[in-house]
């Protein structure tokens, strides 16, 4: 009878991967200790600031390693480097944030049960963290300058007298603004998502679903250009209100770059993989996550508070807007604001003026803590319209959007300014890399004016 087992490797580890029963002990272990980053991703998709996408991604890659889960396999060592990862993830909770921690969790996920293989289920599982609000304010103001360069050269070469402000384009006298809705950041998601499944479905290498992967990327580039193009000529005519040319624009322009990515993805397409044996889970693995179900929770449970101290509010006795001083009265905290400004790496007040609010919050340094006002509302179940730029008669700049949330409406007009120059930002991306750059420009001071309705 022993004779009889080498034929059938599912039999002799049937908890050594994915393509038998999935083991249940080590799957709890590996579920306790990432619980801490359960809980901070199910928040994070609640909060406002990220649309839940990441779970479209995430069931792709379930689904798509389950029909393929006899062809994945896990050695010894790739065991071995997962459970170190997983470990890392959780021993390193006291000092990094979140996303750091998940990245090296899913990715510690990914080499101990073998999906590390096949560089499109990976790219699905980290796609399927909350990356777009992330993305927007780090990546948003780059490619929002390069779409609004393309937008221009193509004007030029139609003749058009054309010049790019930032990210603005001042075209007849108008200037016409490529909003951070225009950025191209859920184009580039979707467009990694899509081709993130296409390399799994045909079981592309490493180094050619990387390259499709970076093909993507670059490929969204000219498909939003194109698009912004579109709208900033509806926008110069007059038209952009009545046409939806620039969303079938768009339309195409990701059918035509998806296509191409179909196309590249099936031509490479791997028939037959090498079949290597699958590794047992041996005792070393089962230690360490052991230690890493026990050490996560603890650590969570148990970690230090290192936030700083909340500062008293700035003194703002008047404050100017449209052209007027406003005396502002300092408004109680309330136990949301009061949460924020723990973790704050500035000062911040809130002050009421004629039944209104005004929000006041002073940074020395660049930080992504110094997000959109709109992800807040968001966060307390508002919803918001995109933001446009008014130009006020002071020649002010500011970005207004409304909140709603049944019968209340809120109009919210924003701005970050620097203290030491007057040098204005209607838009936290833009402001993030200016103050990277020019660290001696601050402290600056984001101004939220919030009037009922």
């Amino acid at each position: 009878m022993n004779t009889l087992l080498p034929k059938y490797p599912d039999l002799v580890t049937p908890d050594a991967g994915i393509r038998g029963p999935v083991p249940a002990f080590h799957a709890w272990l590996i579920a306790g200790s990432m619980l801490p980053l359960f809980v901070w991703y199910v928040r994070r998709l609640n909060d406002g600031s990220d649309e839940p996408l990441g779970l479209v991604s995430l069931g792709l890659a379930v689904l798509l390693a389950w029909l393929d889960r006899r062809s994945l396999h896990a050695s010894t060592r790739s065991r071995t480097a997962g459970a170190l990862l997983i470990l890392a993830a959780a021993l390193t909770i006291p000092w990094l944030p979140p996303m750091p921690r998940a990245l090296m969790a899913l990715t510690g996920l990914a080499c101990f049960y073998g999906l590390h293989r096949r560089i499109g289920l990976l790219a699905l599982l980290l796609l399927s963290l909350p990356v777009v609000a992330s993305l927007q304010f780090w990546a948003g103001y780059p490619m929002r300058v390069a779409t609004a360069e393309g937008v221009v050269q193509a004007l030029k070469i139609a003749g058009v007298v054309v010049a790019r402000l930032g990210t603005s384009i001042a075209v007849d006298g108008r200037i016409l603004s490529v909003d951070p809705a225009c950025s191209g950041i859920r184009l580039l998601w979707h467009a990694l998502v899509a081709t993130a499944a296409l390399a799994s479905m045909h079981r592309l290498s490493l180094g050619k679903g990387l390259l499709l992967l970076a093909l993507a990327t670059v490929l969204t580039l000219p498909a939003n250009q194109a698009r912004a193009l579109v709208l900033v000529v509806q926008t110069w005519q007059g038209g952009a209100e009545s046409s939806l040319r620039h969303e079938f624009v768009g339309l195409a322009c990701a059918a035509l770059m998806l296509g191409l990515i179909c196309w590249l993805a099936a031509r490479n397409r791997r028939n037959r993989l090498t079949e290597s044996p699958i590794a047992p889970v041996r005792s070393r693995h089962l230690a360490l996550l052991m230690l890493a179900a026990i050490a996560g929770p603890c650590l969570a449970l148990s970690k230090p508070d290192h936030r700083p101290p909340a500062l008293a509010s700035p003194a703002f006795t008047g404050f100017t807007f449209e052209g007027l001083t406003l005396p502002l009265q300092p408004l109680p905290s309330t136990p949301m604001e009061q949460a924020f400004a723990a973790t704050f790496p500035g000062t911040l007040g809130s002050y009421g003026w004629s039944g209104q609010q005004v929000i006041l919050r002073r940074v020395n340094t660049a930080t992504r803590r110094l997000h959109p006002s709109r992800d807040c509302l968001r966060a307390a179940g508002y919803d918001t319209t995109e933001s446009i730029i008014e130009t006020h008669a002071d020649g002010s700049h500011w970005a207004s959007f409304t909140a709603t949330r049944g019968a209340y409406r809120l109009r919210v007009r924003e701005r970050i300014v620097s203290e030491a120059n007057d040098a204005s930002w209607t838009d936290p991306s833009a402001w993030y890399w200016d103050a990277l750059l020019h660290p001696l420009n601050g402290p600056w001071r984001a101004e939220t004016v919030i009037e009922s309705s």
